[in-house]
């Protein structure tokens, strides 16, 4: 019995040792098989990058928190890369385009601002390409409400004419607006727009005008502005051509017993005249009940002598000069 009892317990030994040695080669290779998977999986722990050291004295602090100026930072534009293998992208064409033409017609195109919230328009230069004039328009969602300001900056006359103008980056300084509508007031579905109608043909005035009126009923008046443009840019200065519009409102009460300003009245400035760079040329007309337009004449203003006159009554138009130039590109 006892000898049984001894064999039995000698089997059970190499029973267990053998199946230990199984489950050895069982977890090595499980192991092994493991790495191997992981090598090759793609979710990889994400390396724990070491925290940035705090600043620990004062004057550390002072150095890392001084300011970079506005010129010497890096704006970065993401620009989507084509596969040139793929597709054939025939290179840009730049050319100068008139920009008054056809003469008071131009308007800037806001069928997005709703959604970006911002717009700003192409450049508008000089003939020199010296100066160049554009708004930026800001829409407020809560109030439904445009404003907009007006901006004329030196270009870098170190390059040629047409990297001035694509290099140029507003965000780049810090600019001061010339003009400004509607930006300091609060008024739900108003529109305050700011629109170049020209440059004058010595590159020294610029014709703007202000739009106002309603984001959903439309435009009911217009103001016009002249800004002289310095050598000492920083000198520059804006006269708002009051004037001229009681001259026309005048005229009418005193020889036609009419109050326009009864009706809705609007002035659409066309540009400067060629025969004279310190007169504008506008045109005036009423809506009648319709919206439709009644031509009320042609009409100068000369605001280097504040003079006012009636050009004509039958919708001729005098020589207007053409100067403000942007920059267009195609593929052809």
């Amino acid at each position: 019995m006892k000898n049984k009892i001894i064999i039995i317990l000698f089997l059970c030994m190499v029973f267990f040792a053998g199946a230990e040695g199984k489950d050895l080669n069982i977890k090595e290779n499980f192991k092994n098989t493991y790495e191997k998977i992981k090598a090759k999986s793609p979710f990889k722990k994400k390396e724990v990058q070491p925290k940035p050291k705090m600043v620990e004295t004062y004057e550390e602090w002072e150095n890392e928190a001084q300011n970079i100026p506005l010129e010497d930072r890096e704006i970065k534009e993401e620009k989507q890369k084509i596969d040139t293998k793929k597709y054939h992208v025939p290179p840009l064409k730049y050319t100068f385009q008139a920009y008054n033409y056809p003469q008071g017609k131009r308007e800037y195109n806001l069928e997005n601002i709703k959604k970006d919230l911002f717009y700003m328009p192409y450049l508008t230069v000089d003939k020199e390409c010296k100066y160049a004039a554009y708004p930026n328009y800001y829409y407020s969602p809560d109030t439904n409400q445009i404003s907009s300001s007006f901006f004329v900056e030196e270009l870098d006359t170190s390059k040629n004419k047409i990297k001035r103008i694509l290099e140029y980056k507003h965000q780049q300084k810090e600019r001061i607006p010339v003009l400004e509508s509607g930006t300091k007031e609060v008024y739900p579905n108003s529109f305050h727009g700011l629109v170049l109608v020209d440059w004058s043909s010595d590159s020294k005035k610029l014709l703007i005008k202000e739009k106002i009126g309603s984001t959903l009923n439309g435009i009911y008046k217009t103001n016009l502005y002249i800004h002289f443009v310095e050598d000492d840019i920083e000198n520059s200065y804006s006269i708002k051509l009051g004037d001229f519009d009681l001259a026309i409102k005048h005229y009418f009460l005193d020889w036609k017993n009419k109050q326009i300003s009864k009706y809705r009245y609007d002035i659409e400035p066309l540009g400067f005249s060629a025969d004279n760079d310190n007169m504008i040329i506008a045109i005036c007309y009423v809506y009648d009940n319709n919206n439709k337009k009644i031509y009320l004449g042609t009409w100068g203003y000369d605001f280097s002598k504040r003079e006012t006159s009636l050009i004509s009554k039958t919708g001729y138009v005098p020589n207007l000069s053409v100067n403000g130039l942007f920059l267009k590109h195609s593929y052809n």
